[in-house]
């Protein structure tokens, strides 16, 4: 009796072993270590379910005409802005030399960059590009409120600034797995780099902006240079990534259609880097006392959002009708 347990115990295992042990196609296993899981039509490995995100807060979707007339006119002649004096150069030459400093560590190449290459870019430039519009938003709430003044809408935009930077990352999260490596850069950088913007943003927080526009021009650049990979079939980005689909994160946020591709978050996140781009330069070039010429854009993306909402709630009553 024994050895005949023990015997169906052996089979039973080795049932099991066989069915957990089946072999991916050749495409999946290649890019396993690099694609999130959740990026794939595998369940969860701890068998837990996926989880619906609604988007809590409004911001600016770009329109199909809106965009590739940004991404052309930006593909034809890059924006860029000149430096004025010797702060706006020293700022300049810095992002400059980080720029081609961290080209030179991940090993990225603009010819034919590799897949795992522009992961560690993403990862590590949105976890920095989110951090110096949390701290000039806190600078100037804090100093609102020792004055007891309005700010003139600058919050706002800074906080929107750093929000849209914190969902290009958990975009990014949702469809790549960071390494330890990874994880310790990003933790000493936000330490390093949130001290140092403080400090120079109560003192001249012209030089922040500055430099946070300087920074969304490499980031523009490096978006620009993915969606070129992206559309060219001779690239090893192309054959990697070119049919992953948008994450359901990205979907809601940016309300694109259900098939969306991956090159399409990357449209949109190229669009968003440039706006940034823009009003950081605009700042930089601001009286800190005048007021934010920016409010507006708010208060239409806030309408759009409401009416987008309106209707898919309207499409769902519908559906039930009809059910």
């Amino acid at each position: 009796m024994l050895r005949a347990t023990t015997a169906a115990a052996r089979l039973s295992c080795v049932a099991k072993q066989s069915r957990l042990n089946t072999n991916p196609p050749p495409k999946e296993a290649e890019n396993r270590g690099s694609v999130h899981f959740r990026m794939t039509p595998n369940a969860h490995p701890l068998g837990k379910p996926k989880k619906e995100w609604n988007n809590p807060t409004q911001n600016h979707v770009w329109e199909p005409e809106e965009l590739e007339k940004k991404i052309t006119m930006e593909a034809v002649k890059p924006v860029h802005v000149e430096p004025k004096g010797i702060l706006d150069r020293i700022t300049y030459g810095a992002v400059r030399a980080c720029y081609h400093g961290f080209n030179f560590i991940t090993g990225y190449s603009k010819t034919d960059p590799s897949p795992q290459s522009i992961v560690y870019r993403l990862l590590i430039l949105e976890s920095v590009a989110g951090c110096p519009g949390m701290v000039a938003a806190g600078v100037r709430h804090f100093r609102s409120l020792r004055k007891m003044k309005r700010d003139g809408g600058w919050i706002h935009t800074l906080l929107e600034e750093a929000e849209n930077e914190r969902m290009h990352l958990l975009v990014f999260m949702n469809m790549f797995t960071p390494g330890i490596v990874t994880r310790v850069t990003v933790i000493a950088m936000q330490y390093l780099l949130v001290a140092i913007l403080l400090s120079i943003y109560v003192v001249r927080p012209q030089v922040v902006h500055r430099f946070v526009g300087y920074l969304e021009e490499t980031a523009v650049q490096t978006y620009l240079s993915v969606i070129k990979q992206l559309e060219d079939p001779n690239s090893r980005v192309h054959k990697e990534w070119s049919e992953l689909p948008a994450p359901d994160i990205a979907i809601t946020y940016w309300r694109l259609p259900k098939d969306a591709k991956f090159i399409d978050v990357v449209k949109q996140i190229a669009a968003d880097e440039m706006h940034h781009r823009d009003v950081n330069h605009e700042f930089a070039d601001m009286n800190q006392h005048e007021f934010n010429p920016n409010v507006h854009c708010h208060i239409q993306d806030a309408d759009k959002a409401a009416r987008a909402r309106r209707a898919a709630m309207q499409e769902q009553r519908q559906s039930a009708v009809h059910a």
